[in-house]
């Protein structure tokens, strides 16, 4: 049985560089799975060190998409997080967005707050919460924030946090082909094989619904790193920046169409 824990409501992780200017398949795709044709959006710009320019553009996409009507919450310190007239702009809202950026930065001013706490009323009540990038890396309890691609294997090279605990024991890392970060969470999954890796490619998502099961969409790869048949690895016994060994680790490659099955640590096919 897995120690994954599902969650209520729906949620759509994304590696990141989604097409927002031509075929937009994520984007609409997202839309398509809000459920309505009259639908209100939030866009959190939080993790952006361009928030006026992503909340610009994500307005735009959304409204070119069909939505209602566009907040735009434009988060840049801690005391806004907690501010009451922002929280009531996610009233009734059927998607929350969160674009992409610095994880640490989203964690650091939304963590804890009255914001957050109203994206979980929301998630609850079976409203869409999406991420890409940064806004994804942050959805379950454990957060990779920090570590270099080359040195994934290498102990205690790859930092996390937490995250904002959407999922558990689910761990989340974007610009997963392009950047060569499949050894970030051979790592995680290695220190702790509770954990199961979800690395993201680019224009590529994963649905989770809350039963366990999942779609990936998009034009890339979803890389499943899945640690529960580990026999050995040497981490306990080698020195920080050791190179690590481990065997058995499973990898499942993803594609648009298929899933996988975190309750069960099942592959799905069409």
């Amino acid at each position: 049985m897995s120690s994954v824990e599902m969650f209520r409501g729906r949620l759509i992780a994304i590696g990141g560089n989604e097409d927002k200017a031509n075929d937009l398949i994520v984007l609409k795709r997202v839309v398509q799975e809000i459920g309505k044709k009259e639908f209100k959006v939030a866009v959190i710009t939080t993790a952006s060190e361009e928030p006026e320019q992503r909340g610009k553009d994500y307005s735009a996409v959304f409204k070119n998409l069909g939505a209602l009507k566009v907040e735009v919450l434009d988060i840049r310190k801690r005391f806004q997080a907690n501010n009451k007239d922002l929280v009531k702009t996610l009233e009734g809202v059927d998607l929350v967005f969160l674009t992409g950026g610095d994880q640490l930065r989203l964690t650091t001013i939304i963590g804890g707050s009255k914001i957050l706490e109203a994206i979980y009323s929301l998630l609850e009540a079976g409203a869409l919460v999406v991420g890409t990038s940064a806004g994804a890396a942050v959805f379950s309890d454990i957060m990779i924030y920090e570590g270099k691609s080359e040195e994934g294997l290498l102990k205690g090279k790859v930092f996390t946090t937490s995250g904002f605990g959407f999922v558990k024991n689910i761990v989340f890392d974007t610009h997963f082909m392009k950047r060569g970060r499949i050894g970030r969470l051979v790592q995680i999954v290695t220190t702790n094989p509770t954990c199961i890796g979800v690395g993201l490619g680019e224009n590529s998502g994963v649905i989770l619904n809350g039963d366990g099961t999942s779609e990936v969409i998009g034009t890339g790869q979803v890389i499943i790193i899945d640690g529960s048949e580990i026999g050995y690895s040497n981490i306990m016994n080698i020195e920080p920046e050791g190179s690590i060994a481990v065997e058995n680790i499973h990898v499942h490659s993803i594609v648009s169409g298929y899933g996988y099955n975190f309750k069960n640590r099942k592959f799905l096919t069409k």
